[in-house]
């Protein structure tokens, strides 16, 4: 019977061994991976990153300060257009604004004077005849001017109507009282002539 050659045993190396062995060439492959990527990060990455603005190339950093200078001039722009377009808080236009809705129109007030002064002798409109209604915008008044007539005697208490009317609108703060006179006039009889102010609110 034929008898079989024994084979050399072969021993295996250790863990430990094995981690030996290897350490130094993945503390080689670690050391030039880390310098690849830090000479990429240093050289490459600023070549290939950077944009061309306003005829300049501007890398990663000029473009966020350059955004930072966009937006704080945007607040500006900004902030001056507010007070351009929509002024009403605490500026001069937002208190003559104010002033414009507050007051009523001219016309409208002029129109309310004269209504008046037909309606306080609805019998005879022509006893009341305004020959001026001037706004005085610096006292906020209104100057009114005419004569009381073709009522006789009672001139003077048609007059004193008047001015209780005037005082009675909703835009006055209260009518000064004029002269109260009476005169006589060949042509025209028994008249008050006058002339007082309407203080506006």
């Amino acid at each position: 019977m034929t008898q079989m050659p024994t084979l050399p045993r072969v021993s295996v190396p250790s863990f430990r061994e094995i981690l030996r062995r290897a350490a130094l060439p993945f503390a080689v492959f670690g050391i030039v991976l880390l310098l690849l990527l830090v000479l990429s990060w240093v050289l490459l990455l600023p070549r290939f990153t950077r944009v061309e603005l306003h005829g300049m190339l501007q890398n990663a950093d000029d473009l966020q300060a350059y955004v930072q200078e966009v937006k704080t001039e945007i607040g500006k722009v900004e902030r001056k257009r507010d007070a351009l377009i929509l002024p009403l808080d605490g500026s001069s236009y937002g208190a003559l604004a104010q002033t414009k809705v507050e007051m009523q129109s001219l016309p409208a007030m002029h129109a309310a004077i004269t209504g008046t002064a037909r309606s306080v002798v609805p019998e005879q409109s022509d006893a009341i005849a305004l020959t001026s209604v001037r706004y005085d915008d610096s006292s906020r008044s209104i100057e009114v001017g005419g004569d009381v007539r073709n009522v006789g005697l009672r001139s003077m208490t048609v007059l004193a109507e008047l001015v209780d009317a005037f005082g009675a609108l909703p835009f006055v703060a209260h009518a000064e009282h004029p002269s109260f006179t009476r005169e006589k006039d060949p042509d025209i009889g028994y008249h008050s002539p006058f002339q007082f102010r309407l203080m506006l609110k």
